[in-house]
């Protein structure tokens, strides 16, 4: 017979209890959501317009823990706002700025992942 733990979330497991491992450790947290919003821009950018909007949409709200290193929560809060001006470019029908936003969010990605990656 195989035991099963069951995990219940509490406040301890969302900021890591004081512990220092790699899933309390807000570079950590950082880290796999740069690699994840990277992934998803390069997937977005082969899917139609409506389906890119709603993926790039969901990167802009997801924000640095309380306690990400400044200079990292600056660098994801640039990602943030460069998702979402390219989202409401995607959901609008207008083309003019489009390129320039998907390079702008493509190269926020890249700068967060760089400095979560060091």
């Amino acid at each position: 017979m195989h035991r099963v733990q069951i995990f219940e979330p509490t406040s301890d497991n969302f900021d890591g209890g004081g512990r220092s491992s790699a899933i309390g450790d807000p570079g950590h947290d950082s880290l796999i959501k740069a690699r994840y919003a990277s992934t998803v821009l390069r997937v977005a950018q082969t899917v139609d317009q409506q389906t890119a909007a709603r993926l790039v949409s969901g990167l802009s709200r997801d924000f640095p823990r309380p306690t990400e290193r400044p200079e990292i929560a600056e660098l994801h809060f640039r990602a943030i706002n460069s998702f979402s001006e390219l989202a409401t470019a995607l959901y609008s029908e207008t083309v003019s700025k489009r390129e320039h936003l998907w390079k702008s969010a493509m190269d926020s990605a890249a700068a967060w992942l760089n400095a979560v990656n060091h």
